[in-house]
Formats: C-alpha cells, sequence, structure tokens
C-alpha cells in the first residue's frame, strides 16, 4: 500500500510540472530566415541598414502586446521589431545612433534644436499616443502621432 501511495505521488507530481512547463501563455520563438520576412520588414532593413546588415531573426509566438511578431538583430547589434506586415513597431539602436532617415521630421527637428550634439536618438517605440524616443543619454521623450511633443517618459 505504501508503494501504491509512493508511485500515485510521484506521478502527480511529474503531471503537474508537466502541465505548469507547458503553459499556453509561454512565449514561444523559433528562428526563421530573412526571406521569410514580409517584404516591407526586408525593404525598410535594406534602405536603413544595407543588404547584408541582418544577423538574425526570430519569429515570436504569441505576438507582443504591442504587435511585434518579428525581431530581426542586425550585426551592429541594432534590434528591430516588426509586425504582421513587416512594419517596424521598436527600433533600438543598443547605444548607437539610428538613421535620421527613420525618425519622423518633427521629431527629428524637435530633438536636433532641444538636444543638440553630442546626445543622439538610439532608440525608437511607436506608442499608442505616438512614438517614444531614447536618447544617448538615457531621457526619453514622448511624441503624438504627428510628432508634437508630449513630455518626458517617466
Amino acid at each position: 500500500m505504501k508503494k501504491l501511495t509512493w508511485i500515485a505521488a510521484v506521478l502527480m507530481t511529474g503531471s503537474a510540472l508537466t502541465f505548469m512547463a507547458c503553459d499556453k501563455d509561454d512565449a514561444i520563438e523559433s528562428g526563421i530566415t530573412y526571406a521569410e520576412l514580409p517584404q516591407a520588414g526586408k525593404t525598410m532593413i535594406e534602405s536603413y541598414f544595407g543588404v547584408n546588415a541582418v544577423a538574425s531573426v526570430t519569429r515570436k509566438n504569441p505576438v507582443d502586446t504591442d504587435g511585434s511578431l518579428y525581431e530581426v538583430r542586425l550585426n551592429s547589434g541594432v534590434d528591430i521589431d516588426l509586425d504582421g506586415q513587416g512594419n517596424w513597431t521598436d527600433i533600438d539602436g543598443n547605444n548607437q545612433k539610428l538613421p535620421d532617415a527613420l525618425i519622423p521630421s518633427p521629431i527629428l527637428n524637435y530633438v536636433t534644436k532641444q538636444y543638440p550634439a553630442p546626445l543622439f536618438i538610439e532608440g525608437i517605440d511607436k506608442e499608442p499616443y505616438g512614438y517614444q524616443i531614447d536618447l544617448s543619454n538615457d531621457l526619453d521623450l514622448k511624441f503624438s502621432s504627428d510628432g508634437s511633443f508630449i513630455g518626458l517618459d517617466d
């Protein structure tokens, strides 16, 4: 009887651990090829970062809360998140200056005037209110979708 109780306890513990490990809310990421990215994403990457810039591409499952489905890591260390259509949702320069052409003009003009060199934009995120800009001094700025300055991000 003791042996049967012990076996039942082991089986129940194993089953519980198995169900916890297979939680459907856990993110699953898989490596894919650059060719599998939507065309809009490939066009943006090649236009601003070059044809041979990509080090790795990961497909996320489930989609992130910001709509990101793909994560692209460039050889330079820049990380780009793309949605299912290939539109960027987040670009992190990882302490590197992002190309000016990626930044909406009103935002670039504001940042250049208010935070001159040697400061630079090292990240941009699309947010429900518009954009979050990450500066090289760790300051985060919020802008509306039309590029109007909203304020500092806490």
